[in-house]
């Protein structure tokens, strides 16, 4: 992890996007939604947000590790939702949450990652380099 002033309030932050996605994937609805574009969007989408906050508290070196954890999160979801009489799982939206995590990853390699240290030095208030 980078050296973060308020590190743990990042990853507490984190931690929230992740339980919020755990809720919103297992929560049992009263019928299953349809397969839209529209959902796998949303899929790439909450999983490229993801990606890319975790991506702010760690070196680039670590970067890959970042989307292997959001991945297998995403293919545990699915197969909790297997398990859950309201939903289903479904490998295409483990391949949709592939792709946010792919460009997620592409864009912090770019130079999107480590954005929390530019954030708190850019208020005043963290460590005054980075290293990746």
């Amino acid at each position: 992890m980078l050296p973060l002033r308020y590190a743990r309030a990042w990853q507490f932050l984190g931690g929230v996007g992740v339980a919020i996605a755990l809720v919103a994937s297992l929560w049992p609805g009263g019928f299953p939604m349809p397969v839209t574009l529209w959902d796998k969007l949303e899929h790439s989408g909450g999983y490229a947000l993801m990606t890319l906050w975790f991506a702010g508290l760690y070196p680039r070196a670590g970067l890959w590790r970042v989307g292997l954890a959001c991945f297998l999160l995403g293919v545990l979801i699915e197969l909790l939702q297997g398990l859950t009489p309201t939903r289903t799982s479904d490998p295409v939206d483990a391949l949709a949450n592939g792709v946010g995590i792919a460009v997620a990853l592409g864009l912090a390699y770019a130079g999107l990652w480590g954005w929390a240290a530019r954030v708190e030095r850019l208020v005043g208030v963290g460590p005054s380099t980075m290293r990746g």
